[in-house]
């Protein structure tokens, strides 16, 4: 029996922050792969709050201790959101070529290991901001800077020859999914727009090839 394993690394949005069925967007997406025929094993390597250099610290030893020699190994990446937050009075948390830099080494190590995918960040709270997602911490959002920073990341993706499946541009069209971040912990979108991210990555050609090998 196929013992297939996927890790699942990055922020807050891989963690499902804000739903409140507690599943986010991963939880969902791996309940419909769910079959008898294999074994799928899916861990949440989401922190809520973290940068692009900081989850490329941590990837390879949180992922080497969940995979298995023998086993079939691959691991789905989604950051960014956290670079682009501006903390008040001390300016954007990570400087975009930073991010580009960081995003491509972390894209290239962990491909050179594992299948990988890549999903985008997703539309940026800006409705709600600015936010405390902490006591002593003020951050704001802006669209701008999120869908800069998905281009960037796109062209990254194709210069790696790595899939990468882009958020921005369904999602910042669709009205429920914007509406979905001003509910909840008006930080993250609830569990609807966590059930909106899940149909675009099952119905995204790369994930459902991994089903198919």
């Amino acid at each position: 029996m196929r013992d297939l394993r996927i890790c699942f690394v990055g922020d807050s949005y891989i963690n499902g922050t804000g739903d409140e069925r507690c599943l986010g967007w991963i939880g969902r997406l791996c309940e419909r792969r769910f079959a008898w025929d294999y074994r799928l094993s899916f861990y949440d390597l989401g922190i809520r709050g973290e940068t692009t250099p900081e989850i490329r610290l941590r990837w390879k030893q949180e992922s080497d201790v969940r995979f298995q020699e023998g086993a079939d190994n691959r691991v789905v990446l989604q950051f960014g959101m956290n670079d682009i937050a501006e903390v008040t009075d001390k300016g954007r948390q990570v400087e975009e070529d930073v991010s580009i830099s960081e995003a491509e080494a972390l894209v290239s190590e962990v491909s050179a290991l594992y299948p990988t995918l890549w999903v985008g960040l997703p539309p940026a709270n800006e409705a709600c901001s600015p936010m405390q997602p902490s006591e002593g911490l003020e951050v704001s959002f802006t669209q701008r800077r999120g869908q800069e920073l998905n281009e960037r990341f796109k062209a990254v993706a194709e210069a790696l020859s790595i899939p990468y499946l882009d958020l921005q541009t369904p999602l910042l069209a669709n009205r429920d999914y914007m509406s979905s971040l001003t509910r909840g912990d008006k930080m993250h979108c609830d569990g609807t727009g966590y059930a909106m991210i899940a149909n675009l990555v099952d119905n995204w050609s790369a994930w459902d090839a991994w089903f198919k090998d």
